[in-house]
């Protein structure tokens, strides 16, 4: 007996763990009028399971079990429930996860109780649930797997796709979900080069860099690089008697991880006082947002002026050698 395949369409997100720190994109019109989806906690853990919810087309939502071959049931088990959305910084939509083995309800089903999917005086229901195990949520750069996008048989306008009619495809996706393996990529060469992984990392870090800089001249500093000089840190910001040492670092993302070399760390240690650690995360979008962490002789912590706190982790490497 073949597993039941559904596609849900949601908004893009990094974590799905609610709103804290992971804005939601695209995703429909609710989420352009109320800034939020009730997707946004897809893959929040409770008591060992997932819970997740797309925007259905009609009201109240419902899902369609007869076209997954199961016209009486109020749910259906064993399914597969694909989640995808449309990718924030190129064009086209993704796979971003699955539920393998879900329950799927036909009707929406109230929240558990204490599992926390309530936001701004909502309570969110569902209408997928899997154990956490039978779940995958894909990092933003292994978000590869595109889905069509077309008024017929293929996903179109619709948030919830049967997927009846394309068995290649579906056959395609089923392979990629239990090996991983990614379908060959129809991009066509033009002779140019292609624009690698390193190149993208350094066009992030300078947009990134002349962010910094925009901000500190507004500020009246008068900003130069010292990126090639290895003094431990990227940019001088000078005002008066004022001399900031910036440490600059770039993020395609939104979540803030990153590294410091360990000359910057030393620099980091030597001179608290003056230093500063400045993070751009969605550098190469629009609303790249800055952050800059000074250290609070208060607290004893890196701090942003909007709380956020920045925890390290030492690491130790080797070399070795024959």
């Amino acid at each position: 007996m073949n597993t039941p395949i559904i596609f849900f369409n949601i908004g893009w997100m990094d974590f799905y763990k609610g709103p804290s720190n992971d804005e939601i994109v695209g995703g429909g019109s609710f989420i352009t009028e109320h800034g939020y989806g009730h997707e946004i906690f897809n893959f929040k853990e409770h008591d060992g399971h997932y819970y997740g919810f797309v925007q259905t087309n009609s009201t109240p939502g419902t899902i369609k079990l007869q076209r997954l071959d199961a016209p009486r049931k109020l749910y259906l088990d064993n399914v597969t429930v694909v989640w995808t959305a449309s990718h924030p910084d190129k064009i086209g939509t993704y796979i971003i996860g699955w539920y393998r083995n879900a329950t799927l309800y036909r009707n929406i089903q109230d929240a558990p109780k204490k599992s926390g999917r309530k936001f701004n005086r909502e309570k969110f229901g569902y209408f997928a649930v899997t154990e956490i195990e039978n779940a995958k949520l894909l990092p933003h750069d292994e978000r590869l797997f595109e889905i069509p996008r077309r008024k017929k048989n293929y996903l179109g306008q619709s948030n919830v796709w049967y997927a009846e009619n394309v068995p290649d495809f579906i056959v395609s996706v089923k392979k990629y979900i239990s090996k991983r393996v990614l379908p060959e990529s129809k991009t066509k060469t033009d002779g140019k080069p292609r624009q690698n992984d390193s190149s993208k990392r350094r066009k992030v870090e300078d947009e990134a860099v002349r962010l910094v800089t925009e901000y500190f001249e507004k500020l009246g500093y008068i900003v130069e690089s010292v990126e090639k000089d290895n003094v431990g840190w990227d940019l001088t910001a000078t005002r008066n008697r004022i001399h900031l040492k910036l440490e600059v670092k770039g993020l395609s993302g939104s979540n803030i991880s990153t590294e410091l070399t360990p000359n910057e760390y030393k620099h980091l240690r030597k001179d608290k006082k003056n230093y500063r650690i400045c993070i751009v995360t969605k550098a190469l979008k629009k609303k790249a947002k800055l952050r800059i962490f000074r250290y609070s002789n208060e607290s004893k912590q890196w701090i942003s002026s909007e709380g956020e706190i920045l925890i390290f982790e030492e690491v130790k490497s080797a070399r070795v050698h024959v």
